[in-house]
């Protein structure tokens, strides 16, 4: 065990990792808009894509409380992996190559042998959670659970639903925290070249370095997800663009040391 994580030590200290202000996640929110201005047209395709499925899983889920509480959840858990797409957008845009649909779809499928381990560990967390919550509703409303409004009224109005809501809460963001500390940086990471492994250890660096930075993202990730759900999913079309381009310029601040001519001011 001792020899497993020195190894992965060597590794990701291939890479230094910027020390950031609690505030800089404004700066990747701004940055990342500029790429969405700059190229509105492949980025709000690709969001559209993404919301689409989205509605397909919520409705998919929608008669079984569990399963709809954990899918929305689970959304943010695997986002990463969906927003490869904005990543080769920003990379394309960060290497003055053609930026284009079709050439942001090839990047994507070019890196997803790559992406795949990483993949599957946010699968795997994102199974888990599913299982979890469905036991968590089980015990705490029985076999006959009730509809996802009923539930939700319960939980509100019954005090005795208390301990349940917090439960299922804690439980939720302790598994969040695994995810994005894993994932925070490490898919736009494969994208630029490093190997899977490399990326995740990396990723799990920057966030211990930038506790209050990255905590401060985290919730920018949260609410504004929050609230392309809260409008029935369209919101998402320009939420998700604007969060891939942003983790991106994350990933290009914290381990380039902000260089790119993306922090230029005209761009």
């Amino acid at each position: 065990m001792q020899a497993s994580l020195s190894e992965l030590d060597r590794t990701s200290s291939l890479h230094h990792i910027a020390h950031v202000e609690a505030s800089r996640p404004l700066n990747w929110l701004r940055w990342g808009w500029r790429n969405l201005r700059a190229h509105p047209g492949p980025s709000l395709a690709h969001g559209a894509i993404l919301a689409v499925l989205g509605c397909l899983v919520l409705l998919l889920t929608s008669t079984h409380v569990e399963l709809f509480a954990a899918a929305i959840s689970g959304f943010l858990i695997v986002g990463p992996i969906f927003a490869a797409a904005f990543y080769e957008l920003s990379r394309l845009r960060d290497a003055g190559l053609p930026v284009s649909f079709d050439a942001s779809l090839e990047g994507a499928l070019r890196n997803a042998r790559l992406l795949i381990p990483l993949g599957l560990v946010l699968a795997a967390l994102t199974i888990g959670w599913v299982w979890l919550s469905g036991v968590l509703f089980e015990r705490a409303f029985g076999a006959e659970l009730p509809s996802i409004s009923d539930s939700a009224y319960q939980i509100i109005s019954n005090g005795k639903y208390g301990g349940f809501f917090l439960t299922y809460m804690t439980t939720g963001a302790v598994l969040a925290v695994v995810a994005f500390t894993l994932s925070a940086l490490a898919a736009p990471m494969i994208f630029d070249g490093a190997d899977t492994k490399t990326a995740i250890a990396t990723s799990i660096r920057a966030v211990i370095a930038n506790p209050v930075a990255m905590a401060v993202w985290a919730i920018i990730i949260a609410v504004l997800t929050a609230l392309g759900f809260a409008t029935f999913m369209i919101g998402l079309v320009v939420v998700l663009p604007l969060l891939g381009h942003a983790t991106w310029h994350a990933y290009r601040d914290l381990i380039h040391g902000g260089v790119g001519p993306w922090q230029d001011k005209d761009i």
